[in-house]
């Protein structure tokens, strides 16, 4: 009998030990697969997107297809935004951006409103940008681009260029007649309606009937031009990085 009980007792140390080990094992490997997550994430992405993501919003996912895109769409259509920046003034980088936005530079693209091309232009736009064919890439950037520059020349009492600028971008959007309502709006609220970080928290007001009721153009889905002008900024941000370099490397090989 003494000798079975010892013989149990050394199965219970054993089990004791192996639970403890089993232990120890998962509980080194999760913290190891902690320790290990942000290294691959880190390595999953080239040191040249590592370098980009720096200081941007977008998630790393985003900035990955946006670079894809970059080398392997924007050629195309490269010469054209710089033609368009000749002929509106606007940074052909910000028309890029603003286009990838609308688009992800897919000539064919067409959305469930009937807005469609590279540009992403209503019917009636195009129409009055003279433009018939809204699927040819040339055509749809420069009636874009015209567009926008009709808009920005639509907010002179904006001093502040950058400031007009974004307001320009959110009316390209929404629609100037609602940024108007939510520069009306910002005002009676306190807000600086030339200040793009006060427009952009009043935007969202004009989807609550307690705010638009009253105002010329009524209901507007506010929160989309607030999220079209920030992922704007974050693709000009990223496309500027990459131009920037473009010419380092030129400077370099010549």
């Amino acid at each position: 009998m003494k000798s079975l009980g010892k013989r149990f007792r050394t199965l219970k140390t054993i089990q004791f030990l192996l639970q403890r080990l089993l232990l120890f094992v998962l509980v080194g490997g999760g913290v190891l697969l902690l320790w290990e997550i942000p290294y691959y994430e880190g390595n999953a992405l080239s040191h040249e997107n590592q370098v980009l993501q720096l200081g941007n919003d977008l998630p790393p996912y985003e900035i990955k297809t946006f670079l894809n895109h970059i080398a392997t769409r924007l050629p195309s259509y490269r010469e054209e935004f710089k033609q368009a920046e000749e002929n509106t003034g606007i940074s052909w980088v910000l028309l890029a951006a603003m286009s990838y936005q609308e688009s992800k530079w897919n000539r064919h693209a067409i959305s469930p409103t009937g807005v469609r091309g590279l540009m992403m232009l209503t019917r009636s736009t195009a129409a009055d940008m003279g433009i018939q064919n809204r699927l040819d890439p040339k055509k749809s950037i420069a009636g874009g681009a015209r567009y926008l520059s009709h808009l920005y020349k639509r907010l002179p009492h904006v001093p502040n260029g950058l400031e007009r600028m974004r307001l320009a971008l959110a009316s390209y959007n929404v629609g100037l007649g609602h940024v108007k309502d939510a520069q009306l709006l910002g005002q009676r609220l306190g807000k600086n309606p030339n200040r793009w970080n006060d427009l952009k928290d009043v935007l969202p007001l004009l989807a609550k009937k307690k705010y638009y009721k009253d105002l010329p153009h009524r209901y507007a889905r506010g929160w989309e031009p607030v999220q079209y002008v920030t992922r704007i900024r974050e693709y000009r941000k990223i496309l500027d990085q990459v131009v920037e370099k473009e010419a380092k490397s030129q400077q370099v090989e010549i």
